[in-house]
C-alpha cells in the first residue's frame, strides 16, 4: 500500500514538472515589459502556482505546437485503453479520500518508519486532492484530451493541481515551504541587452547569482535555451508519437490488468472497519507476485 501510494503520488508530481517543463515555466507578464520586470513577475507566478501564467505567456506559434503534439497523441492511443486506466485511478483515489483513516491505521503502514509517516499524514489530504483533480479533469477520456483548450485546461484544473502541489510539498517538508519563499522573493536584474537580446542576473537567498540569457519571441520573453531547442523537441515529441502503437495483445493486458485493479479497488472501498480493510489488503499483497510484485506476502501481523 506504500508504494501504491507513493507511486500515485510521484505521477502527480511527474504531471505538474511535465507541465512546466513543457510550457517553459514562463508567467503572466505583458510584452511591453522590460526583460527583468518581466521575469521578477514570472517567479512570483510560478511560486503562487500559477498554472493558467504558464499558457498566457507563451508565443501563440509555441502554443499552436503544443495544441498539434496533444492532437496527434489523441489520435494515436486507444481510448478504450486511456478511459479504463483513468477510470481505476479514480476509483484509487476514491480509496485514498474515503478510506483514509484505515490505510493510515493499518497493521500494514503501521510498519513504516515514524518519521515517514508523519510526513504522510502531513501531506495526505494536499497531494490526493491533486490526484483527485487530474482523475476528474477533462482529461480522464480521450475525447477530453482531443478537444482539450490547453489555455482553459491550466486556467482551471492547472491553477488547483498546482496550489494543492504547493500545499502538498509546503506541508511535507519545512524545506520546500522555504524553497517556494525564495522564489518568490527572488530578484531579477539587467544586466545587458541587445535587441531582442536580453542577459538577467538571477539571485535567490542562498545560492550564488546567475546570469541567463532571454530571447524575445513574439513579444513574450523566454529563455534563450528554450526558444533555440524548441522546434527540434517538437519534432522528437512528434516522432516519439509515431510509435505510439498499442496492439491488441496489449490492449487486452490492460484490460484483465485494470480490471483486477478495479475488483481489488472495490474490495477496500467495501471495508466497513479496521480488520476487513486490512484483510483486502492481505489480499492484494499476495496476488501481487503473480504480476511480478515480488516475493509473497507475509501474513498479516497480529
Amino acid at each position: 500500500m506504500k508504494s501504491l501510494i507513493h507511486r500515485a503520488v510521484a505521477a502527480t508530481a511527474l504531471l505538474a514538472v511535465g507541465l512546466f517543463a513543457s510550457l517553459g515555466a514562463v508567467g503572466t507578464a505583458t510584452a511591453a515589459e522590460p526583460a527583468d520586470v518581466y521575469m521578477q513577475k514570472l517567479l512570483k507566478d510560478v511560486a503562487a502556482g500559477n498554472g493558467s501564467a504558464v499558457w498566457n505567456a507563451l508565443p501563440e506559434s509555441y502554443q499552436d505546437d503544443i495544441h498539434d503534439v496533444i492532437g496527434d497523441f489523441a489520435t494515436k492511443m486507444d481510448a478504450d485503453v486511456w478511459n479504463s486506466v483513468f477510470k481505476t485511478a479514480g476509483k484509487l483515489v476514491k480509496v485514498l479520500k474515503d478510506k483514509k483513516e484505515f490505510i493510515l491505521g493499518s497493521q500494514f503502514t503501521a510498519q513504516i518508519p515514524a518519521e515517514q509517516m508523519d510526513g504522510m499524514k502531513k501531506n495526505w489530504d494536499s497531494a490526493v486532492g491533486a490526484l483527485d483533480v487530474i482523475v476528474t479533469s477533462e482529461i480522464k477520456t480521450l475525447d477530453g484530451v482531443k478537444d482539450l483548450d490547453v489555455g482553459e485546461f491550466l486556467k482551471s484544473t492547472g491553477d488547483k493541481l498546482m496550489s494543492d502541489l504547493v500545499a502538498a510539498g509546503a506541508e511535507a517538508t519545512p524545506e520546500a515551504k522555504e524553497n517556494m519563499e525564495k522564489l518568490k522573493n527572488a530578484k531579477v536584474t539587467l544586466v545587458s541587452q541587445d535587441g531582442d537580446k536580453a542577459t538577467l542576473k538571477m539571485e535567490m537567498e542562498g545560492e550564488e547569482p546567475k546570469d541567463k540569457e532571454f530571447t524575445l519571441v513574439e513579444g513574450k520573453w523566454l529563455p534563450s535555451d528554450m526558444v533555440d531547442d524548441w522546434d527540434e523537441q517538437i519534432e522528437k515529441a512528434k516522432a516519439g508519437l509515431e510509435a505510439l502503437k498499442i496492439t491488441p495483445e496489449q490492449k487486452a493486458q490492460v484490460t484483465q490488468i485494470t480490471a483486477l485493479a478495479d475488483g481489488m479497488l472495490d474490495n477496500l472501498l467495501a471495508a466497513k472497519d479496521q480488520a476487513g480493510f486490512d484483510q483486502a489488503v492481505q489480499g492484494i499483497l499476495a496476488f501481487l507476485p503473480m504480476f511480478g510484485g515480488g516475493q509473497a506476502a507475509p501474513p498479516a501481523p497480529n
